[in-house]
């Protein structure tokens, strides 16, 4: 194989690596996306919320700007509440949801939620979910895709304008 043909094999694949680190990428954020379940809780008046492995979540369908939540940790009294800025929303198929707040607490730390709301809002609660990891990895794998296909293309590009020797 000659020098000229092996850089461009060289250019294609990483152009292929660049391609292949997207689609893992789409692959790890949709996987994440699909296990994602807000669980409506029975009474949003009064109810016990258990906090994970990370914050717990409170959200509310339909969205709206006239519910208040507020929690306290169990035996402590502690206000463990904290409502997000900016909204988040999402739709899981048969609701859509916004983030209301955070319940923040040790993991396995119960806490008891009261919300105020209109009658017709559904309460509901999952982990707090990562959106800061997945900025950040996409932000780093499109800047590494991006740079891989730069340096496809000058290798490419190049190989291209390279004078063949005269025999």
């Amino acid at each position: 194989m000659g020098t000229a043909k092996r850089r461009y094999a060289v250019a294609a694949g990483l152009v292929v690596l660049a391609v292949a680190l997207g689609a893992v990428f789409g692959l790890v954020v949709s996987r994440a996306l699909a296990g994602y379940d807000i669980e409506p809780v029975a009474d949003p008046t009064r109810s016990t919320v258990t906090v994970g492995d990370r914050p717990l979540a409170i959200w509310a369908s339909p969205s709206s700007n006239s519910v208040y939540c507020s929690t306290e940790e169990a035996g402590s009294g502690r206000d463990s509440f904290s409502a997000t800025l900016g909204a988040v929303s999402i739709t899981d198929g048969r609701r859509s949801w916004e983030r209301v707040g955070v319940v923040s607490g040790a993991p396995g730390s119960r806490h008891t939620l009261t919300c105020t709301t209109a009658s017709d809002l559904v309460i509901g609660t999952a982990d707090n979910p990562r959106l800061t990891r997945y900025v950040v990895l996409g932000i780093a794998v499109a800047g590494i895709a991006l740079v891989l296909v730069v340096a496809a293309g000058t290798l490419a590009l190049v190989t291209a304008l390279r004078r063949r020797p005269t025999a």
